[in-house]
C-alpha cells in the first residue's frame, strides 16, 4: 500500500536530515552516519534503515503488510493518539490498586509464559533450579517461576520504589526465604560493563551514582528472565533520555545475564517490534548460540509491538556467547560515557550495504520467527475499539477477543489464543531460508505441541478481562 502523502513527506524529510548531518569524503568515498539521536524517538521507525528493513517485509511477508497498513492508519489517527495517551498518563499515576491489577495482569502473562514453556530448562523438567529475575518487581514472573518449581531458588534485582520502580508485591527475605532481592538500578552496575575498566570522569553526571559492587558475583543461574524497561517514572540525570535509557537498560539486563547463565540454561527478554533494526540484531545474535522462539502474550500486549524473546539450551561458554557480551557492553559503554562531552552517544546508523547484507542472511528466518506474533498484533489492532479501521470501531466484534468459557475442569474450552494450541508458534530453531511466510502457510510445530490440554491448562486470576486488556497497554 502506498503511504500517504503527509506520512511520505514525513519519511522523506527524515532521510534528508540524515543526509545532510552526515560528513562525506568524496575523495575517499566515506560516510559517517548521524546517530540515531538525530531522529525523534517517536519516528525512530522512519529512520532510513528501519524504513528499509518495513520495506523488504512488506514486500515478502502478507502478515507483515497487513499489519503496517494497520499501524499506518493508527498513526493518522487522533483516536490512537489519545487513547495511548491516556493509558500513558494512568501508568505514570501509580497508585496502589493500580499497582495491583499491573501485578494481576503480569500474573496472566506469567502463566502464559509457563504454559508456553518459556521457564522450561534442558534436562531439569522437574527439581530445583537457581533462577534469576531481572527488573522483578511486582514480582508476577517470579511467581510463576516458583509455581512451576516450588523449591526453586530466585535472585533478582529491581529498581527501587523511591527511584521510581514498582512496589514488590509478592513475599521475599524473610516473608519467603526462596527470593532475595537486590533493590538497585542495575545500568549503573559499572564494573559488570565496562570492557576495560578506566574510570569515570570527575565531572559526569553520574560520577557519584554508579556501583561498583558485582550481586550474586559468582552464581549460575539455570533460568534468567529479563523484563525491565525504561520507566517514565524512573528519576534520573538528563543526560539518560527515554531512548538512550532503554539501549541501556537492555544491555545491562544482557550483560548481567549472559554472565551469570548456567550453560544449557534458559533466556527469557521481553523486546519490542521484531521488524526494528536492532531486535532483528539481537535474535540473529541469539540464534548463533541458542535455540530461539518468540512468543506473544493474548492476556496483554497484544495492540502493542511487545513480546519475549524465549532462548533454549544458551552456550554462554562459546565464542558467538562471548562476542555478543563484548558487543553488549560496548552499547551500554557508548551510551553511558560516549560522545565529546563523555555523557553518552546513540550508535552510528546502519548503512543500506549492511541492512541489505542482514536481511539477505537473516531475513527468511526473521519472517519465520515473527510470524505469530505479528498476526496477534493485527488482528488486535483489527478489532480495537479506536483504531479508525477496525471494525469494532463501527459495530463491536467479540472473535478472538472474548473471554474464555470454562468447562467443569477448569479448561479454557474456548481458546483465548487463534491457534487451538497455546504451544504451536514457532521452531525454537529458526528456519532455513525456505521457510514459508504467507500467513496460511503450514508452519513446523513446537515441540510443546504434542502435549496435551491438561499439560498447558491455563491459570487466571477472577478478574474484570476487559479492564485487564485496558490496563496491559498501560505499560509498554
Amino acid at each position: 500500500m502506498m503511504a500517504s502523502p503527509l506520512k511520505l513527506s514525513l519519511e522523506q524529510r527524515l532521510a534528508q536530515q540524515l543526509r545532510l548531518g552526515s560528513t562525506e569524503d568524496s575523495e575517499e568515498g566515506v560516510t559517517t552516519s548521524t546517530p540515531a539521536a538525530a531522529i525523534p524517538s517517536r519516528h525512530l521507525e522512519l529512520a532510513p534503515h528501519n524504513v528499509r528493513v518495513r520495506a523488504y517485509l512488506k514486500e515478502n511477508n502478507v502478515t507483515f503488510r497487513h499489519l503496517d497498513e494497520l499501524k499506518e492508519e493508527g498513526w493518522n489517527a487522533s483516536e490512537g493518539d489519545a487513547y495511548f495517551k491516556k493509558q500513558r498518563e494512568a501508568a505514570d499515576q501509580k497508585d496502589d490498586e493500580q499497582e495491583k491489577v499491573f501485578h494481576r495482569v503480569h500474573l496472566e502473562i506469567g502463566n502464559e509464559l509457563r504454559s508456553f514453556g518459556a521457564f522450561e530448562v534442558e534436562g531439569l523438567e522437574h527439581g530445583n533450579i537457581n533462577a534469576l529475575n531481572l527488573c522483578m518487581a511486582p514480582g508476577a514472573y517470579t511467581a510463576a517461576m516458583l509455581k512451576q518449581y516450588p523449591d526453586a531458588s530466585v535472585c533478582g534485582i529491581t529498581l527501587p520504589v523511591r527511584s521510581g520502580g514498582h512496589k514488590m508485591i509478592i513475599p521475599f527475605g524473610p516473608q519467603d526465604p526462596r527470593v532475595d532481592v537486590k533493590f538497585l538500578d542495575i545500568t549503573m552496575l559499572i564494573r559488570e560493563f565496562l570492557i576495560e575498566p578506566s574510570g569515570v570522569p570527575n565531572d559526569h553526571p553520574d560520577a557519584a551514582n554508579f556501583i561498583m559492587s558485582s550481586p550474586f558475583y559468582g552464581k549460575e543461574f539455570e533460568l534468567v528472565l529479563c523484563d525491565g524497561q525504561a520507566l517514565r517514572t524512573h528519576e534520573r540525570a538528563k543526560y539518560r533520555e527515554m531512548t538512550r535509557e532503554g539501549r541501556r537498560l537492555l544491555a545491562a539486563q544482557l550483560i548481567f545475564g549472559m554472565t551469570r547463565i548456567k550453560q544449557g540454561g534458559t533466556f527469557v527478554i521481553l523486546l519490542h517490534k521484531a521488524e526494528a533494526w536492532d531486535t532483528i540484531c539481537l535474535l540473529k545474535s541469539f540464534c548463533a548460540f541458542a535455540s530461539v522462539a518468540l512468543f506473544k502474550p493474548v492476556s496483554g500486549h497484544r495492540q502493542r509491538s511487545t513480546f519475549y524473546l524465549v532462548a533454549k539450551d544458551v552456550q554462554s561458554a562459546s565464542t558467538e556467547a562471548r562476542m555478543f557480551i563484548d558487543d553488549c557492553k560496548e552499547t551500554w559503554t557508548t551510551a553511558t560515557l560516549g560522545g565529546e562531552e563523555g555523557t553518552g552517544a546513540d550508535p552510528a546508523m546502519p548503512t543500506d550495504a549492511e541492512v541489505d547484507a542482514l536481511l539477505h542472511d537473516f531475513g527468511p528466518a526473521l519472517m519465520h520467527l515473527a510470524q505469530e506474533i505479528w498476526s496477534i498484533q493485527a488482528d488486535a489492532l483489527d478489532h480495537s475499539r479506536w483504531h479508525p479501521g477496525s471494525a469494532t470501531s463501527k459495530t463491536r466484534r467479540s472473535s478472538s477477543l472474548q473471554s474464555p468459557t470454562f468447562s467443569e475442569t477448569g479448561e479454557p474450552s474456548t481458546p483465548r489464543h487463534p491457534n487451538s494450541v497455546l504451544g504451536a508458534r514457532s521452531r525454537w530453531q529458526p528456519s532455513s531460508p525456505n521457510s514459508p511466510t504467507s500467513p496460511g502457510a503450514q508452519f513446523p510445530k513446537h515441540p510443546l505441541a504434542s502435549r496435551s490440554m491438561n499439560q498447558q491448562k491455563y491459570i487466571y486470576p477472577e478478574v474484570d478481562e476487559d479492564k485487564m486488556k485496558k490496563m496491559a497497554g498501560r505499560w509498554r
